[in-house]
């Protein structure tokens, strides 16, 4: 069980090893966190720089003090330097952020927001600043801990994003939803229960590529099942609603939008919608032309190909749309990915995997792949990374789907030495998915020796 001591007891440690032990303030620090890192302490919520007064004489707290004071007044310039203080504060580590939020910073930004929120609509430059300001506090605040959010906080989200037409404020204000939404499933779903999703659509429509990608940011983190707090989450009743509301919408960005870095953002957040096979086939039909010009555009861009291999995977779940994409001469680009960035591990391994999805199940996929280059590109790649378990197992599935129903092209994967590289790997990564590597090994008629998982123990059974 770990254990836990408040900032006081750090603090009392501290000035106790200055006093009695006459070391300085950087000995004393040090000295107390191994102290208490050898007693199993967890010090991740403790501020460890040195505070010689009491816990409230700490500057992130003297700054929640004054800002409670000075939200009751019209003083602007040291409202605005006092939000400077606080959000250089709360970025400093989580306990910081803890102990503003103890201090109950929370309600004060909330109060502060609504009040010149307010104001704001009366065209005050100053109050937009403030508005904008307390917008990146509450983000700097609510980063890995957005507990803090309340239904009065979910209200004005809410508000802001319908009423306002700055771009800043709501680009601040979508910042603040996507750190309220990570790791915390009650939020988003309080979120989504209020129909941010058809605001997010209509934001959509921006010409502002920076608004429009934390547009994205926040569809994506719906789509998250992160909470180990909750048993069972909405992460796919979000992707499947915010699908149906939102693919035609971003078809159509994609379409407009073929150069990084919006692009990439696109292409993984319609990925992370297409959950079921009606998806898949919605995006086919609103037309995936554009994933071709995509690569076009951007062949020599690993980021995009990436990106690009995440969303070729995710429609391949539908095998209609698997077989349209073959159709409109997917293969070669693949293959020809597969090569032009085999140095990058990452994407070697993602096109891989687009390579296992296009080819599963399908003997005529598979015939294009093995006619095009894959085996040549798949042992390049098998040998260029060795130690990345993540390239040396999508390899297996992509060899296992290839020659399943082509065994007529396994000699010439062993023309290319792939027993030996699949040895290899089995060595390294046996204990991790060895069965993935067997079963490749297997395909391709390799001697390999299979693990019984049950045996019998020889008993006649009773008739």
């Amino acid at each position: 069980m770990v254990r836990v001591i408040t900032q006081d007891t750090y603090d009392e440690v501290v000035k106790e090893n200055m006093e009695e032990f006459d070391m300085s303030a950087e000995e004393a620090i040090k000295e107390a966190i191994a102290q208490f890192e050898a007693q199993g302490v967890d010090l991740s919520n403790i501020m460890k720089d040195l505070c010689l007064g009491s816990g409230d004489d700490r500057l992130v707290s003297t700054t929640v003090a004054q800002l409670k004071e000075l939200n009751k007044s019209d003083e602007d310039d040291e409202i605005l330097k006092h939000l400077d203080i606080l959000k250089a504060e709360c970025n400093k580590d989580i306990a910081h952020r803890v102990r503003a939020g103890k201090d109950g910073v929370y309600k004060i930004l909330i109060d502060l927001l609504e009040a010149r929120y307010k104001q704001y609509h009366k065209d005050n430059e100053v109050d937009k600043r403030i508005v904008v300001e307390t917008l990146n506090c509450l983000t700097a605040l609510m980063d890995t801990q957005p507990d803090l959010l309340d239904d009065h906080g979910i209200d004005l989200i809410m508000r802001i994003l319908e009423e306002t037409k700055n771009e800043e404020v709501l680009i601040a204000t979508l910042q603040w939803v996507t750190n309220c939404c990570i790791k915390h499933e009650i939020n988003r779903q309080r979120l989504f229960a209020k129909n941010i999703a058809a605001r997010l659509k209509i934001l959509l429509s921006s010409k502002n590529q920076k608004l429009i990608s934390e547009c994205l940011q926040v569809i994506r983190k719906f789509t998250l099942d992160d909470d180990i707090r909750v048993e069972f989450g909405r992460a796919h009743e979000h992707a499947r609603e915010l699908g149906v509301l939102l693919l035609e919408p971003l078809m159509a960005l994609l379409k407009d939008n073929t150069k990084p870095p919006l692009v990439s953002e696109l292409m993984l957040t319609i990925a992370t919608l297409l959950v079921r096979h009606e998806l898949c086939k919605m995006a086919s039909d609103i037309g995936v032309n554009s994933l071709f010009t995509v690569l076009t555009d951007n062949y020599d861009n690993s980021v995009v190909a990436q990106q690009a291999n995440k969303l070729i995977t995710a429609l391949a779940g539908n095998d209609e749309v698997k077989r349209d994409l073959v159709k409109s001469g997917i293969v070669p680009i693949v293959t020809s990915l597969l090569t032009r960035h085999s140095n990058n591990a990452i994407s070697t391994a993602l096109t891989l995997k687009t390579i296992a999805a296009l080819s599963l199940r399908e003997p005529g996929h598979s015939k294009q792949f093995l006619d095009s280059g894959a085996p040549e590109g798949i042992v390049q790649c098998l040998k260029i990374h060795p130690n990345d378990s993540a390239v040396q197992k999508n390899a297996c599935w992509a060899i296992r789907n290839l020659t399943a129903r082509c065994r007529e092209y396994n000699s010439k994967f062993h023309e290319l030495g792939i027993e030996a590289l699949l040895n290899a790997a089995y060595d390294k990564f046996n204990k991790d998915f060895g069965f993935d590597i067997k079963s490749a090994l297997r395909d391709l008629d390799c001697n390999v020796k299979l693990d019984e998982q049950w045996t019998g123990k020889g008993v006649q059974m009773e008739q």
